[in-house]
């Protein structure tokens, strides 16, 4: 039987409070995505609408999303922008978050100069801030570690960007243990909490949790946000009996254990199943969305919990396969 389970949680150490469960915006604005085709921002608008009257409270985005459409004012961070301007009333106020780029030719994509040191990150903030017309964002992360920037480069250009008040926490994403611990002794030094650390996880794709680093985040207070959390659609009801590709069909048997769970949960889809997994584990999953039926699905992962026998079940299977 499902646990019941609050809807909200803080973002590591800071103060910002967010929906147990938040949206992901990387195909929003990208032409690649079916962006302009299968999807436009009058659709996109209803379904951020849709997440907010369903309890989502946290979006996240980044400078290169939706990069093509910059002139044209439709990148994702633009589009997230205005929506949340334009946002319905809600009991918690939202927390966006979006990323720095740290390949130093991303202003090839987005504009500005070339991109060497602390100096280009504030420079690129402020480019972000402007698209999203804001005086501040809620959370700014680092896209991924890159060696043409030094952790201490990084933790300067965060600590700047706390000091100026364009932006109330800090994160990173795609970071492993050593580089989650070395930036959160670097931002402890300044007093400064490492609110996040957004990677890759969920049930097909748990290195997270095997390496060690879901640990390491708790232990630090440090929140893991999961990003991919239905690994490109296959954790869906979609290919329980038949097709998809061939990671589908390796899943499948998986897939039948999870829609089972869902129905004895309340009558769960396998997509709610897969999210609210991630969440029993401590992570905030990030699922994109492009359509209110998806949204719809995805806020339906709140609210309850998939109990500790049921967790222990697929972790078994996951173990056999």
């Amino acid at each position: 039987m499902p646990e019941s389970a609050p809807d909200t949680t803080s973002l590591g150490k800071t103060d910002l409070q967010v929906s147990s469960l938040g949206i992901g915006t990387l195909q929003w604005g990208d032409n690649q995505c079916g962006y302009g085709k299968q999807y436009d921002d009058a659709q996109l608008k209803e379904v951020f609408n849709a997440a907010v009257k369903g309890g989502v409270t946290f979006f996240d985005t980044a400078e290169v999303y939706g990069y093509q459409n910059i002139k044209k004012g439709q990148s994702s961070e633009q589009l997230l922008g205005r929506f949340a301007k334009q946002a319905p009333d809600t009991p918690q106020p939202l927390v966006v978050g979006t990323k720095f780029f740290t390949v130093p030719w991303t202003n090839l994509l987005v504009g500005g100069g070339f991109r060497l040191g602390r100096q280009s990150m504030i420079s690129a903030l402020k480019a972000s801030l402007q698209r999203m017309d804001r005086q501040q964002i809620d959370l700014w992360q680092i896209h991924f570690p890159f060696p043409f920037f030094k952790q201490t480069t990084l933790a300067d250009g965060l600590q700047e960007a706390m000091d100026l008040g364009l932006t109330t926490a800090v994160g990173v994403c795609n970071y492993n243990t050593a580089q989650l611990e070395e930036m959160h002794s670097l931002l402890d030094r300044k007093g400064i909490p490492l609110a996040t650390n957004q990677v890759k996880f969920n049930v097909l794709e748990r290195d997270p949790e095997i390496s060690g680093l879901l640990d390491k985040c708790q232990q630090l207070g440090v929140t893991l946000v999961a990003h991919s959390p239905l690994q490109q659609g296959i954790l869906t009801d979609k290919f329980v009996t038949g097709g998809g590709p061939q990671a589908a069909e390796k899943a499948r048997v998986l897939l039948k254990l999870m829609q089972f769970i869902g129905a004895v949960s309340g009558g769960r889809t396998v997509t709610q199943v897969a999210l609210n997994y991630l969440m029993c584990k401590g992570a905030i999953p990030i699922p994109g969305c492009k359509t209110v039926p998806q949204v719809q699905e995805h806020v339906g992962a709140m609210g309850w919990r998939l109990d500790s026998n049921e967790v222990a079940i697929i972790d078994e299977k996951l173990q056999s396969m």
